[in-house]
């Protein structure tokens, strides 16, 4: 079985692997099934201050990244408190799992200010 997310973006195609759109805009504190998918997220917090619109939890890279699929990249989903994806009907086995990050936010002309902003903490069950 696999299971291919852009989180935060449109379908996109590479060879034969489709990653499925993840583009519901809205993210506070709700959850999200996909129709005729087999997954779901759910978002738990809400943006405060002037960098974020309130409304908005997928954020659009306004620089250029000198990566292969860079379009792959272009959107992301964003949370302040956390983040969740439920792959359903998956069966009891072993899986390889491989999750691609790409800074999209931050750019190079900001100051040191954003060092430290990005703390993740994977859990896979």
């Amino acid at each position: 079985y696999n299971l291919f997310i852009n989180c935060g973006g449109v379908e996109y195609k590479i060879n034969e692997t489709k990653y499925e759109a993840d583009v519901m805009r809205k993210g506070a504190a709700m959850s999200f099934i996909e129709q005729d998918s087999h997954w779901a997220f759910s978002s738990s917090g809400n943006f405060m201050g002037d960098h974020f619109d309130a409304d908005e939890y997928i954020v659009t890279r306004t620089s250029k990244l000198n990566t292969p699929n860079s379009e792959l990249y272009t959107n992301a989903r964003v949370s302040p408190l956390a983040l969740t994806y439920y792959g359903f009907c998956l069966q009891n086995g072993n899986y390889n799992v491989s999750l691609h990050f790409a800074e999209i936010v931050f750019t190079d002309d900001q100051t040191f200010s954003s060092l430290g902003k990005r703390i993740f903490d994977v859990s896979i069950q």
